[in-house]
């Protein structure tokens, strides 16, 4: 399976639309895919994170809900009074 398409049903099922899966890149050392998370701001898209897959296509990793939530907040442009 491309592992783009494995992180985009991945996400939707477990982040929802907000995020996409970027462009994968494939470790020949360490025989996996690796597809940054993407968010995309008002600036441009941002990496929130970044999902590991071995080559077979199965998730070694992936980052929580929570910490891509965190790091899609902690991108937010700041108000000024």
């Amino acid at each position: 399976m491309d592992p783009v398409i494995r992180v985009r049903e991945f996400l939707l099922d477990n982040v929802g639309h907000m995020v996409r899966p970027g462009r994968s890149s494939y470790d020949q050392a360490a025989q996996c895919w690796y597809v940054p998370v993407l968010y995309r701001t008002q600036r441009g898209e941002i990496v929130v994170g970044d999902v590991e897959l071995d080559r077979d296509g199965r998730i070694v990793f992936a980052p929580s809900r929570e910490d891509m939530l965190a790091r899609i907040a902690s991108s937010a442009p700041r108000e000024t009074p």
